[in-house]
C-alpha cells in the first residue's frame, strides 16, 4: 500500500480539524503535524519533511505562496495542495506546480479526487524507487562480464556470457562476435557492446575491433609501431592494433 505523510497548515483551528477528520479516513495518509502560521509552517516543513502539505493561502503572517517558496529554496520539496476559501489564487498556485487547489468548505467528493491523485503520484514514485534499488543491487552484486548478451545465429537467439567472447568486429549493420561457442551477429555497435559488457578485460584495439584480452594468445610487432594479435580459438585470424591504440597496449603489457 502507498503511504505518505501530511502536514496541515491553516490559521483557523476549525478548518484544520475538519480537514484532519476527513483525511483520517484514508489508510494511506499519516498526519505528522499542524501549523497555524506561515513561519511555524516553514519550521515544521523543514524539520518534519512531510511528503504533502495542505496549505492555506491567507495566513496570519505570511501567505502560503511565500511559505512554499521559502521551503523550496531550502531544498525541501513537498507536494503542495492549496486548501483555501478563495478561488482567485488558483492560477498562481499552479505556477509553483501545486498538485491541486481545493476550496473551503471542503467537499468529501472533491477531496477524494485529490487523494486519489496523491496516491497515484506516490505510487509511481515508489515504483521508480523500487526499480532503482533493484537495478543498483544487480549492479553491485553481479560479477563483471557475466551479464548475458543476446546474439543471433541461424534465425535463433542465443544468450552468451561476455567471458566467452574472444573478440568483436564491426560490420555494416552492427558487429560480428566470435566466441568459444562460435560466431554470432549482433545489431549492437562496438561502442554499445563496450557499454553493455563494461569489463576492463575488453579493449578497443582498432576502430573496428573490440578484444577480450583474456583470450589473446600472441602479440606480434608489425609495421610503423602497430601490432597484430592472435586470439585463442581463432589463431588464423589477424586482429590489428592501430597506431592510435598501440600506446595503450604497450603500457598495459609494459612492452
Amino acid at each position: 500500500m502507498v503511504e505518505f505523510t501530511v502536514l496541515l497548515v491553516d490559521d483557523e483551528p476549525p478548518a484544520r480539524e475538519e480537514l484532519c477528520y476527513l483525511l483520517e479516513a484514508y489508510d494511506e495518509i499519516k498526519i505528522v503535524g499542524e501549523a497555524s502560521s506561515g513561519q511555524e509552517a516553514i519550521e515544521k516543513i523543514l524539520n518534519l519533511k512531510p511528503d504533502v502539505v495542505f496549505l492555506d493561502v491567507q495566513l496570519s503572517d505570511i501567505d502560503g505562496f511565500e511559505v512554499a517558496w521559502q521551503v523550496f529554496s531550502e531544498g525541501v520539496s513537498p507536494v503542495v495542495v492549496f486548501a483555501t476559501a478563495y478561488d482567485e489564487y488558483a492560477v498562481k498556485a499552479f505556477e509553483i506546480n501545486a498538485l491541486d487547489y481545493i476550496l473551503k468548505p471542503f467537499s468529501e467528493k472533491r477531496l477524494d479526487k485529490t487523494i486519489k491523485r496523491l496516491i497515484e503520484v506516490f505510487g509511481e514514485r515508489k515504483q521508480k524507487q523500487e526499480s532503482l534499488r533493484v537495478s543498483e543491487y544487480i549492479q553491485k552484486t553481479r560479477k563483471p562480464g557475466c551479464g548475458k548478451i543476446s546474439l543471433w545465429k541461424n534465425d535463433r537467439i542465443y544468450l552468451i556470457c561476455p567471458d566467452d567472447i574472444c573478440y568483436c568486429e564491426a560490420i555494416e549493420k552492427g558487429s560480428k562476435i566470435k566466441t568459444e561457442k562460435g560466431e554470432f551477429l549482433s545489431p549492437y555497435t562496438l561502442s554499445e557492446l563496450e557499454e553493455k559488457i563494461a569489463s576492463p578485460d575488453f579493449v578497443r584495439t582498432h576502430k573496428s575491433y573490440l578484444v577480450n584480452f583474456e583470450k589473446v594468445k600472441e602479440i606480434i610487432p608489425w609495421f610503423n609501431g602497430t601490432f597484430i594479435l592472435t586470439i585463442k580459438g581463432y589463431e588464423k585470424d589477424e586482429v590489428p592494433v592501430s597506431r592510435r591504440h598501440a600506446k595503450e597496449l604497450r603500457e598495459m603489457f609494459e612492452i
